[in-house]
């Protein structure tokens, strides 16, 4: 069984928000196996990598949430990707040497509550993996602006990590101001209604969890700001 027929046999795939994406030139979607049961991740991985999608692993600071790193390892060991690792929080970190290891195209990591992140990217950049910064919703993009040399991109958070709902529009203001200079992904509430306001503003690497993997629930409806 190809990894196509797997994970449509175990899980739905949006393949319409998917295509939107890939007609976007320049523009790389990556699927969020958050989104997904435990069970359904690795054929869920297989399938994105099968179409030439990131494979997103968010890593939270309780092991016991998100995607384990029993599952990133698997991932790294066979060859399936490219995959990002995403550090959600400061606590998160504690992952950092078990996640960085062959197989791992990126690792994200939070620019909050990091005391050295310039080190941090260092450290990821030494093991051969690039180093993105992930920047949370509260967070400006001015206080960030010495950090952004030392890394590869910008990850810009349009919902707190970890969490649900509606992504807030006005965000994307950072990924307008970045974009010409960064490569800047968008990462939160993702969906049908805002794709085309996200790569309008220059995204040009974009994570979509719920929505492209749930076809069942609809996207809310967002305000034009």
């Amino acid at each position: 069984m190809t990894g196509l027929s797997a994970c449509a046999a175990t899980y739905p795939f949006n393949t319409g928000l998917a295509d939107r994406v890939r007609n976007s030139p320049g523009t790389a979607l990556a699927g969020s196996l958050y989104a997904v049961p435990p069970q359904n991740r690795p054929a869920t991985a297989q399938l994105l990598a099968d179409q030439q999608h990131w494979v997103h692993a968010d890593v939270f600071a309780d092991r016991r949430t998100g995607v384990g790193v029993d599952q990133i390892r698997d991932l790294s060991d066979g060859g399936t990707g490219p995959v990002d690792v995403h550090l959600l929080t400061a606590g998160a970190l504690d992952a950092l040497d078990a996640v960085r290891r062959p197989g791992i195209a990126r690792i994200t990591f939070p620019y909050e509550s990091v005391p050295d992140a310039p080190a941090v990217a260092e450290g990821i950049r030494a093991s051969g993996i690039s180093p993105w910064l992930a920047l949370a919703p509260d967070t400006s993009l001015e206080s960030c602006a010495d950090v952004l040399p030392y890394v590869d991109g910008l990850l810009v958070m349009l919902i707190a990590p970890g969490t649900h709902g509606s992504s807030d529009p006005a965000l994307l203001s950072k990924v307008r101001q970045a974009a010409p200079t960064t490569p800047v992904g968008v990462d939160g509430g993702v969906g049908e209604d805002n794709l085309d306001r996200v790569l309008a503003a220059g995204a040009t690497y974009v994570v979509i969890g719920r929505r492209l993997f749930d076809l069942t629930t609809p996207s809310r409806k967002e305000d034009t700001p």
